[in-house]
């Protein structure tokens, strides 16, 4: 029996759902909170952000090693996963504004528990700042998926490296 320790692509891979479900769900709660202005809505939308932005760093470094394992295969194409990393950087910064934002409704929140919701800034900050960063993890996300599902290069007849070798029968006496 031989154990198998995953790499960084691996890694990588396992991980990186979690940022895109995560600020997708909290952009949708937040933005069902500004129509139905419940504690309970904006206490979720606001841990769902928070825990969306402390899971994108780990994500976003999980990246560049990533890369590295990526710079073999000859259908990568090497644009597609530079394109991915840019995107995915903007969306971790702001997915991380988010977060800060929603850290601090979500301490309100706990702070004061008689308060149903959230002053109107606060809200209004939350919503902004989740649907943003969404929509920015959302195209970082499909960047990442046109490294290997869409790569240019898997359309093309695979590249000749070498002649393969003649085999020739054994003799029999």
């Amino acid at each position: 029996m031989s154990s198998y320790l995953p790499d960084w692509a691996h890694i990588h891979i396992m991980i990186n759902h979690f940022p895109v479900i995560l600020v997708v769900m909290g952009a949708l709660a937040a933005l069902l909170g500004m129509v139905r202005s419940r504690r309970g809505i904006w206490l979720y939308a606001s841990a769902t952000m928070t825990l969306a932005a402390l899971s994108a760093i780990p994500t976003y470094f999980t990246g560049e090693p990533a890369q590295h394992a990526l710079n073999r295969p000859w259908y990568v194409a090497r644009t597609s996963i530079h394109a991915h990393e840019d995107a995915a950087l903007i969306a971790t910064i702001i997915t991380g504004v988010a977060g800060l934002i929603a850290l601090v409704a979500w301490r309100r929140l706990v702070r004061y528990p008689r308060e149903l919701s959230l002053p109107r800034g606060l809200r209004i900050g939350v919503v902004v700042t989740a649907v943003i960063a969404a929509a920015a993890m959302g195209y970082a996300s499909l960047l990442g998926g046109y490294i290997i599902h869409d790569a240019p290069g898997l359309k093309l007849p695979r590249p000749v490296t070498s002649a393969p070798a003649a085999v020739t029968p054994p003799v029999v006496p």
